[in-house]
């Protein structure tokens, strides 16, 4: 019993360090309008032997360069954790985005490329590519709420020993997206990505995560963080549904 214990103490404590870094590949653009190169780097590596050996591995990156009208951004995440010879957590990406923006205006010209893996999901690979309109329905400094409609090329391979799934079209995927600082102490983000395959109407997906936090008082704050991901059409034996629900007290003296 207490072998089982320190494992799911351990992992519990691993996977809330890891959903603290899943974020919005969009919300990963910085802000800070000045030029030039941006980024950061975060790296987590860790041995644990107790009554069962554990592995655990976190990195993401983020490069990001402005110029007037210009932003391109690279980042990559890699998550794994192993018990034993048991892999809990095993998955990975990495995304280029390019911006065409136009201060004062509505629309903005976007395109990436991003390569997904996800071998708890059976997801040996997921290459997609496109591009399409951003648009700023508002942006001001306390709140700001844009649409994303994109046009994709996807490719993918769901495998397992004894099931296989590939696919390669060109489908359409959308985003609503929105932050909201609803007083001096309090703000809430959200963003929801929709992605249906016309031509199958029982594969679509679903991904949506939710932030709030809340200041307390100067040194006590609280953080709630709700994420979703739902695919309709999955190999045997995977769940349709991956959700996250992480919170947080933080004291600052």
């Amino acid at each position: 019993m207490l072998k089982q214990l320190t494992s799911i103490l351990i992992l519990t404590l691993f996977s809330l360090s890891l959903s603290a870094q899943i974020v919005s590949i969009d919300k990963r653009r910085t802000k800070n309008p000045n030029k030039g190169f941006q980024g950061d780097v975060n790296l987590g590596l860790n041995f644990v032997h107790t009554t069962t050996d554990m592995m655990q591995l976190m990195s993401r990156l983020k490069l990001q360069y402005n110029d007037n009208d210009n932003t391109y951004l690279f980042s990559s995440d890699i998550s794994y954790s192993k018990v034993n010879d048991e892999r809990n957590v095993n998955n990975g990406g990495l995304m280029f985005k390019y911006n065409y923006w136009v201060p004062d205006k509505i629309i903005i010209a976007e395109a990436f490329y991003q390569y997904q893996y996800n071998r708890v999901k059976q997801l040996k690979h997921r290459h997609i590519m496109g591009g399409g309109p951003r648009f700023n329905i508002a942006d001001k400094e306390k709140f700001s709420l844009f649409l994303v409609a994109y046009t994709i090329y996807l490719n993918e391979l769901f495998e397992t020993s004894d099931y296989e799934r590939r696919k390669s079209l060109v489908k359409f995927s959308s985003m609503l997206s929105t932050d909201w600082q609803m007083s001096p102490s309090a703000s809430l983000s959200h963003s929801t990505y929709y992605e249906p395959d016309y031509s199958d109407p029982a594969d679509f997906r679903i991904w949506s995560e939710t932030k709030f936090n809340v200041k307390i008082t100067k040194m006590f704050s609280f953080a709630l963080y709700l994420r979703f991901d739902y695919d309709n059409l999955v190999p045997p034996d995977v769940d349709q549904l991956f959700y996250t629900v992480n919170n947080s007290f933080s004291l600052k003296f």
